[in-house]
């Protein structure tokens, strides 16, 4: 547990500790559920009256799970402000460092939050829950410690590049306030090799990583998993077996509405910092996609969801998920994408969405932004430039990034030099009250409504549901009696 875990609200709350208040039928089917997190919203006056660039400082602090993807919104709202845009070896070196914390979320979330929910007694019914008890049990299973130390190796790749993890000063608007020698590209390239040969493939994939790639559909996918003893011994086969056996694909659906603000340029791309091009740049695409298809994303729909309500954000009149999952699936939704990224859309689009289908698109992931690192290291220039000189002036812009738990957009607003207003959307405050302002069901709310519990005084499934979009390490539940909202049970799953 890290510092900002250990420092309770006056709620006495952690960050990754949500509220939950379900409400149960006579049946005991989940009606309605709302949720509370205590993440901070960056409204709270903590940088205001100080100089243009204290976020950067800020929130990597306050924000520690992902604070690299704060600190790179942060500095690409500045950016925006400022119109400037970053040289190609920043631009390559930011998105090593924000792939670096998406892997290593991955894998840290794998072992210590979503695989011990496998092996919990809640499965022990079930015919692979021994497996899953041997393999992913917290601390005990086999897994565990390899799966653990498997988020180190990325952690140090950002490291070297940026610094101490999660509070570098790395970003700085108009580049990086870095330079990498060939030393520094050789051990770059030996962490990644490592994350390879010591996890990636010999522990979660069981196979070459390009063979798990060529994996185009859900059919190719099941076919893979009996193609070898080695995938189906695999972690990744075993979770795949379990999570079918123990009907996660039947659990957590969608309303189906996906948002992503896209990430990681493309050195091929000619990436202004104008706002109508900010979507044109990149290897994993930005878009809003629902039942009616993919559609660009507007610079007047950022604003006019950052200006919604903090409790109670929207996208275009629709709550929104946000996470791997949409990334993956606008990837795969995108006619230039689709070819690079077809799995996760048509798992999605054949089985549904569900807590299976959201697990799998974030270990999916690991294999994809792996080997886009690789090509970013093989793209840097040493001879080049690594950040350019800005200019500074009053305004106001927004930054946009991917963080590991999904959508995340910072906006300032700059008068006199110094900061006048901040505000920040997270992708969790998408994922658990999108819906509210709209009066419909957030994606986390959606995801529960209907979903039976099989003991109401251990509401297991409300946990478990939560974790599969990472907005939680903890959920406190209360339960109440639907029709008189008469308390039932306080828990926490």
């Amino acid at each position: 547990m890290n510092a900002l875990e250990q420092n309770r609200t006056a709620n006495g709350q952690i960050e990754k500790e949500l509220e939950a208040d379900i409400y149960v039928n006579r049946s005991g089917a989940i009606s309605q559920a709302t949720f509370r997190s205590y993440i901070h919203q960056g409204d709270k006056g903590l940088v205001i009256g100080q100089n243009s660039r204290a976020g950067l400082a800020a929130w990597p602090r306050i924000f520690s799970f992902c604070g690299g993807a704060h600190q790179l919104a942060a500095a690409r709202a500045l950016e925006r402000i400022w119109e400037v845009t970053p040289p190609p070896n920043a631009q390559l070196l930011r998105s090593i460092a924000q792939a670096a914390e998406i892997l290593q979320n991955a894998s840290r979330w794998f072992y210590t939050t979503f695989g011990p929910d496998l092996a919990h007694t809640f499965f022990s019914g079930h015919a692979l829950h021994p497996q899953t008890q041997q393999r992913f049990a917290a601390f005990k299973g086999d897994s565990f410690h390899r799966g653990i130390m498997a988020g180190a190796l990325p952690t140090a790749l950002y490291t070297l590049f940026a610094g101490q993890w999660p509070y570098a000063d790395f970003l700085i608007p108009g580049g990086v306030n870095a330079g990498v020698q060939p030393r520094d590209l050789a051990r770059a390239f030996a962490l990644v090799d490592r994350y390879r040969s010591e996890w990636l493939e010999p522990l979660w994939l069981g196979c070459p990583v390009e063979r798990y790639l060529d994996i185009k559909s859900w059919e190719g996918l099941m076919e893979w998993l009996e193609e070898k003893a080695a995938h189906r011994n695999s972690d990744l086969g075993l979770f795949l077996q379990a999570a079918l056996n123990f009907g996660l694909d039947k659990m957590g659906g969608s309303p189906g509405n996906y948002l992503s603000y896209g990430d990681f340029w493309s050195v091929e791309s000619a990436a202004t910092a104008d706002s109508a091009q900010f979507q044109q740049a990149l290897q994993l695409p930005s878009g809003f996609l629902n039942r009616g298809g993919l559609q660009k994303i507007q610079e007047t729909d950022i604003y006019a969801l950052l200006g919604a309500p903090a409790e109670a954000p929207h996208f275009r009149n629709q709550a929104v998920e946000a996470g791997p999952l949409a990334r993956m699936a606008i990837a795969a939704a995108m006619p230039e994408q689709a070819a690079s990224h077809p799995l996760i859309g048509d798992v999605l689009q054949k089985k549904g969405a569900s807590v299976f289908t959201r697990a799998l698109a974030r270990m999916h992931e690991t294999a994809v932004l792996f080997n886009l690192i690789r090509n970013w290291l093989s793209e840097l220039n040493l001879k080049e430039p690594f950040a350019i000189p800005v200019r500074e002036r009053d305004g106001q812009g927004f930054g946009l990034a991917e963080a590991p738990r999904g959508a995340l957009a910072h906006y300032v607003q700059l008068k006199n030099g110094v900061i006048s207003n901040y505000r920040i959307l997270s992708p969790t405050i998408l994922n658990i009250q999108s819906g509210i302002s709209v009066g419909k069901e957030s994606p986390l709310e959606y995801a529960l409504k209907g979903t039976n519990l099989r003991t109401p005084n251990n509401p297991f499934e409300v946990g478990l549901t939560a974790r599969s979009f990472d907005t939680c390490l903890a959920c406190n539940v209360s339960v109440f009696k639907s029709r008189k909202g008469q308390a039932m049970v306080k828990a926490q799953v």
